[in-house]
């Protein structure tokens, strides 16, 4: 049954049987301590507790025995009062915890023990109060009778009472240790039960993962090398075939499905394809209707190439037939294109010969231009002396102008000198004339002095007259030379431009007789191309023959071929 349901619905029931089975040992586990815990709880409520009752009630008996004593041996009423009042206290406890215990009674032998001590307590509270009757006061003598009866009435009931409650308390215990091995048995024995149902739940579980995990993994890794070798191009081996009932088994249906559907388009096209290779190109696809989806574009693809090559073929051979007709007209251009270009190279052999004329002369213009341009610049260098010498005059001419005008400073001095010396001797005549006879003698010094500087001055102003023409006659001459060096200036100018024209026309002619180089060389290469198209000619009318010959066994070949008619 549960082979027959799909993945999700075999590993749903798998989680719930261990989730189940987990769930149950959980159960049993809560079971089992709630179980453990309650018998715990009720150890140590009628065990541990009651042990702990009984041990209080037998320390308040034994208080009542010992303030009884006190009460009837106390001389002091005061002080009798106070243990009267504890011995009460002491009772009144007794008689809660002993009550406590007797709910805590579970066994048989335990409520003989305490029905015991509770007869022989009746006894004991009667010799108690009696004594206490008679001994709590201050005579002696009251008090000696009611010692004699605590030591020999209720000594030996106070010491039974105590051994049952001692055995009453031995009797908890026992239950309790029994009580206690028998909750650490039964700890154990669910602990081993629990670790059971855990160890089959998991065996379980693992059993049931490891069936599931097998019954997809075995089908899918068969199903896995089957496609593995369906991809390496083995179509004719069959397909594993698994009844699992789940989604392998729908998977592996798909699979064989697909398989099959690939196995015929390829055999189709393996037909269609063959048969093109063989020349058919009518032949049809015999499942037009699997080429679905993205089979479709391969479908398209192969009827596409199908038609494709017949309009190809067709037009080959349509072209075939224009080449054969056309041939022949290419093969009487050829010829007549022969002819034209022997024609062709005749005359390009003139025109060679008048080039090569024009180059030779073009080279002489060349070296004529290269000696004007020579002879230009020379006489260029030698205007440029000559201006070079005349700069050189013009700067001696300005050194004598500098020095006239020095000179010319040097008479204005002298005629100073000659003035302030006529002015001297001026002076000179009058301080004579001043001295009388004794002055003549100076007198006629200073006249010959004023004398010489009137001749001095005299000079002077001839030296001044001939220097200041000279002056003028310097500046005349500065400017001739200025004039002078402004044509050769200009002449050099000229003489430049000249020089650099020849230059140029040089550098022209150069440039002529190059390009006249390059259209020798042109033209030698255009009787070449001639030539070589004359052979070329002869030889396309040699392959236009060819071709016609050729185009025959063109429709040849294309009359192999079964080819679709329009229509």
């Amino acid at each position: 049954m549960i082979k027959k349901e799909n993945i999700e619905k075999k590993l749903t029931r798998a989680f719930f049987t261990v989730s189940s089975i987990a769930a149950a040992a959980a159960v049993v586990a809560l079971i089992a301590i709630i179980a453990i815990t309650n018998r715990y709880s009720y150890a140590l409520e009628n065990f541990g507790f009651a042990q702990g009752d009984i041990g209080k009630a037998m320390f308040e008996f034994a208080d009542i025995r010992s303030s009884l004593r006190a009460a009837i041996g106390y001389d002091e009423q005061e002080a009798i009062d106070t243990v009267v009042k504890q011995h009460e206290d002491s009772k009144a406890l007794f008689e809660k915890y002993l009550a406590d215990v007797e709910n805590t009674i579970v066994s048989k032998s335990g409520r003989e023990t305490y029905d015991t001590i509770l007869n022989e307590l009746d006894a004991y509270w009667a010799l108690d109060t009696q004594i206490m009757e008679l001994g709590a006061t201050t005579d002696r003598e009251l008090c000696k009778q009611a010692q004699d009866i605590a030591l020999n009435e209720l000594a030996p009931s106070y010491n039974t009472i105590y051994s049952n409650l001692q055995s009453l308390l031995d009797v908890k215990v026992k239950e309790g240790n029994s009580l206690s091995r028998k909750l650490g048995a039964a700890t154990l024995i669910l602990t081993i039960a629990i670790i059971a149902v855990i160890a089959a739940a998991l065996s379980i579980s693992m059993k049931i993962g490891h069936n599931i995990a097998k019954g997809i993994a075995e089908p899918l890794r068969k199903l896995g090398e089957r496609i593995e070798t369906f991809a390496v191009g083995d179509l004719t081996t069959p397909f594993p075939v698994t009844d699992s009932g789940d989604e392998v088994e729908e998977m592996g249906k798909h699979v064989v499905h697909m398989a099959d559907n690939l196995s015929a388009i390829i055999v189709d096209m393996e037909n269609v394809l063959g048969e093109m290779a063989v020349g058919n190109y009518t032949v049809t696809s015999g499942i037009a209707e699997r080429y679905t989806r993205d089979f479709q574009k391969m479908y398209e693809s192969m009827h596409g190439l199908k038609d494709q090559m017949t309009e190809t073929l067709t037009s080959i051979g349509e072209t075939s037939s224009q080449v054969n007709s056309g041939s022949n007209d290419v093969a009487a251009a050829s010829q007549c294109l022969a002819e034209g270009a022997t024609e062709q190279a005749g005359a390009v052999q003139q025109l060679h010969a008048t080039i090569s004329d024009i180059s030779e002369t073009m080279q002489k213009s060349a070296k004529n231009a290269d000696e004007s341009y020579r002879q230009a610049q020379y006489y260029a260098n030698e205007a440029d002396n000559s201006r070079e010498e005349m700069a050189t005059l013009m700067s001696a001419m300005e050194r004598i102008n500098e020095a006239s005008t020095r000179i010319g400073d040097i008479i204005s001095e002298i005629e100073s000198i000659a003035s302030q010396t006529n002015l001297l001797s001026l002076n000179a005549s009058i301080e004579a004339a001043r001295a009388g006879e004794s002055g003549r003698g100076f007198a006629v010094v200073a006249a010959q002095i004023r004398e010489l500087a009137d001749q001095s001055a005299k000079a002077a102003i001839d030296t001044r007259k001939l220097i200041e023409g000279s002056i003028h006659e310097v500046e005349q001459g500065n400017q001739a030379v200025e004039r002078a060096s402004g044509s050769i200036q200009a002449v050099m100018d000229g003489i430049r431009q000249i020089a650099d024209f020849s230059r140029n026309l040089k550098t022209m002619v150069e440039d002529q007789a190059e390009a006249m180089r390059q259209a020798e060389i042109g033209v030698n290469k255009i009787s070449e191309v001639i030539q070589s198209n004359a052979a070329t000619a002869q030889e396309a009318s040699a392959t236009s023959e060819e071709l016609s010959s050729q185009s025959i066994v063109l429709d040849e070949l294309i009359g192999r071929f079964i080819l679709k008619t329009e229509g």
